[in-house]
């Protein structure tokens, strides 16, 4: 018995994948906003004098934060299908949700200090 799940086809899942991106963009503004904060710091990464292995890994590390906020969004929108009563078990949920954002950004921010730390003493 298969629920909600399509027969395998990459080009639908890739689809699946694109429709999933844009509607939390459209309808989470803090993803919105990390998108735009990667956005510009991917240029600003780019223009910068650093090693391309540094460019890569200080890039890279900024999909964290965004991977972190999509699975909240999913947390959040599978709370809310099951109840919109207040619930003490769906604030813990999505205070857990919560709590992956925010050490995803302790993660990169430690990431973005051993780095830079690296290129200014190596």
């Amino acid at each position: 018995m298969m629920l909600n799940k399509h027969k395998y086809h990459i080009i639908k899942n890739f689809s699946y994948a694109l429709h999933g991106l844009l509607e939390v963009f459209r309808n989470e503004s803090s993803f919105r906003i990390e998108v735009y904060i990667f956005l510009i710091l991917l240029v600003c990464i780019g223009f910068s004098p650093i090693p391309f292995l540094y460019k890569g890994i200080l890039s890279t590390s900024m999909l964290i934060p965004l991977a972190a906020e999509l699975a909240n969004s999913a947390i959040e929108r599978t709370v809310d299908l099951v109840t919109m009563k207040y619930d003490p078990k769906a604030k813990a949920a999505k205070d857990a949700g919560s709590a992956l954002v925010f050490v995803s950004f302790i993660i990169t921010g430690l990431i973005w200090f051993w780095t830079i730390f690296s290129l200014i003493f190596d």
